[in-house]
């Protein structure tokens, strides 16, 4: 295992806040939204808790994927990453790393969130259906990844933590992951169709059913994640590996 990987592992899975707010609040979520949903009319049945769930399981990925990633703005400012230039280490295998960080540190939500749904909340699935489940969100969960690689090295370290909150309350609330989209008015359901928030948990909800995700969602996650990814690298290819000051 690479010893960058660690490090780089270590930096943000101390983080107190980093773990509260993309491990512990989709849980927390997870059973509030039922327990909400229980006192109306149509109840928190088994469907429903399932949907919560697989919402908030894709809640906290998409946190954790950009979470993860966006500190690229400040190692840039740090100078972390200029001093990462001088060292043997290539900058494919600095961008491999960062990309593994953030993939990994996907699976403790979409985990904890899984089985706070399957004992708290009592959602039953197959073994195959849970594991294709988490391993689905877990696959799409690059398309953010690639989202907060692009925020990391677009934006300054002051921009980049208001940034996040924005980008992940909009991908959450537009994107039907808080509030189900057949209950939005029509002008925001097509807006949550062009959100690749959307899409994920689409793919998930359909390997909760035991099924194959929806060929468009798949399309439409690779096809994000190539437009981020490009983006990205274009945009790191233009900025300077310190942030300018201002």
């Amino acid at each position: 295992m690479s010893p960058l990987f660690v490090f780089q592992l270590r930096r943000v899975a101390r983080n107190r806040q980093f773990l509260f707010f993309t491990v512990l609040l989709p849980a927390l979520f997870t059973v509030f939204f039922t327990r909400v949903f229980a006192g109306t009319a149509g109840g928190a049945g088994p469907e429903r808790a399932a949907a919560t769930m697989v919402s908030m399981m894709a809640y906290g990925a998409v946190g954790a994927a950009l979470g993860a990633t966006v500190r690229l703005s400040f190692d840039r400012a740090s100078g972390w990453l200029r001093q990462l230039r001088v060292t043997p280490v290539p900058q494919t295998s600095v961008v491999a790393v960062d990309v593994a960080v953030g993939m990994l540190l996907t699976l403790p939500p979409l985990v904890v969130v899984a089985l706070t749904g399957r004992f708290l909340n009592g959602v039953h699935l197959a073994p195959g259906q849970w594991a294709g489940l988490i391993g689905v969100l877990w696959l799409g969960s690059a398309v953010f990844v690639a989202l907060g690689l692009l925020l990391g090295w677009a934006l300054e370290e002051k921009a980049a933590g208001g940034a996040i909150g924005i980008v992940g309350t909009v991908l959450a609330a537009l994107g039907g992951l808080w509030v189900p989209v057949e209950l939005f008015p029509g002008g925001l359901r097509a807006m949550a169709h062009g959100l690749p928030s959307y899409w994920y948990a689409e793919t998930g909800r359909a390997a909760a059913a035991g099924e194959l995700p929806p060929v468009l969602a798949v399309g439409a996650l690779v096809g994000f994640t190539a437009v981020f990814a490009a983006l990205a690298v274009l945009v790191a290819r233009r900025r300077p590996l310190t942030a300018v000051a201002g």
